[in-house]
């Protein structure tokens, strides 16, 4: 079961599947908004009581409800009208990896294999080609999730998102970079000379410099030249301020990041917890002593069902207890 709010409206999603395929898979689906059914499934056959369709109408089982109703509806039908923005809103809820950036350890092949697989760009130059094929991709809704394209994309198109991310990567915020710099650059594609026109190709490049006390501060690097921690912080914030996702999940935000940074990024991370929840799992005690106790969930997993609680009323109060008079959060936790 999913619960979640758009505006004003209380939305519940239910479904449920027979964990070993068979002939006859058992398969339900339900999603109600404010008490009331938008549409039930069971099986093949499912029921919109207010799409004007038939009692039911039947569905192959692998073949989700919601978008399958959204394309046979007509885009103005009052049922796809209410459903569209549950759509949107679950399109958003999206996963980041925020695979490990040792590509400085890495040289030729293997570092453009891994930027490669990982959706990043190793080179320092990105054609204008291959930025707008990408901007064509993002307007459908498919586009890689390349740092320096969304970058390069918010500086063009963008520039109080660029001035904000780069505010908290920047002095006045992490202090872990100064500058970020696009500069538009001609590159030569291997024509003869003498077809002069045609031998040069538009490009851009973003460089980057080191915050002051860091290493590397005062010079420029280019997106591949940077430290782990750093890659790591430019592509969660990069993210967060670009994708703008109504939930992110994330996998151990706080590996790579310097100890002295991460409460700052915790810090980032809940000022914009109003527009953008995250849900993150983390081994890490500075971690969950920053989040405090009512961040905190605990997931377990039974028979096939996973299940997500928050602390009880008794245990926040042992919690409080515990910290004003003993000792951390995750020692706490570990008492439980």
């Amino acid at each position: 079961m999913l619960q979640f709010t758009i505006g004003v409206s209380r939305f519940v999603y239910r479904t449920s599947r027979s964990r070993v395929p068979a002939k006859s898979e058992f398969f339900e689906e339900s999603l109600e908004k404010d008490g009331t059914a938008l549409f039930r499934r069971n099986g093949e056959e499912a029921e919109a009581p207010n799409a004007g369709l038939p009692n039911v109408v039947r569905f192959g089982t692998r073949a989700a409800t919601l978008p399958t109703l959204l394309q046979i509806l007509p885009r103005d039908h009052a049922a796809a009208v209410e459903l569209r923005p549950v759509a949107e809103y679950l399109r958003s809820v999206r996963y980041y990896p925020l695979l490990q950036g040792f590509q400085e350890h890495l040289t030729g092949l293997q570092q453009r294999a891994f930027l490669g697989d990982s959706g990043m760009n190793s080179s320092p130059i990105i054609e204008v080609a291959k930025y707008e094929a990408w901007k064509a991709e993002l307007e459908l809704g498919r586009a890689s999730r390349s740092v320096p394209l969304r970058l390069l994309h918010l500086a063009i198109t963008d520039k109080p998102r660029f001035e904000e991310l780069k505010t908290l990567v920047g002095e006045d915020g992490l202090g872990l970079l100064s500058e970020i710099r696009l500069d538009e650059v001609r590159l030569r594609t291997g024509l003869p000379r003498d077809k002069a026109n045609d031998a040069i190709e538009p490009a851009y490049a973003l460089s980057f410099m080191p915050g002051p006390g860091l290493a590397g501060a005062g010079r420029w690097f280019r997106f591949s030249g940077l430290s782990a921690g750093t890659w790591r912080i430019l592509q969660l914030l990069t993210y967060l301020v670009f994708d703008a996702n109504s939930c992110m999940l994330l996998e151990q935000p706080e590996d790579s990041i310097h100890p002295g940074l991460l409460a700052k990024v915790i810090g980032i991370l809940r000022t914009y917890s109003g527009r953008t929840q995250r849900i993150c799992t983390t081994h890490s005690p500075r971690v969950m002593n920053l989040v405090g106790p009512t961040g905190i969930r605990f997931v377990t997993a039974s028979d096939g069902c996973t299940s997500v609680s928050e602390m009880s009323d008794m245990n926040l109060s042992a919690a409080k207890a515990y910290l004003e008079d003993e000792g951390t959060l995750s020692e706490f936790l570990e008492t439980l």
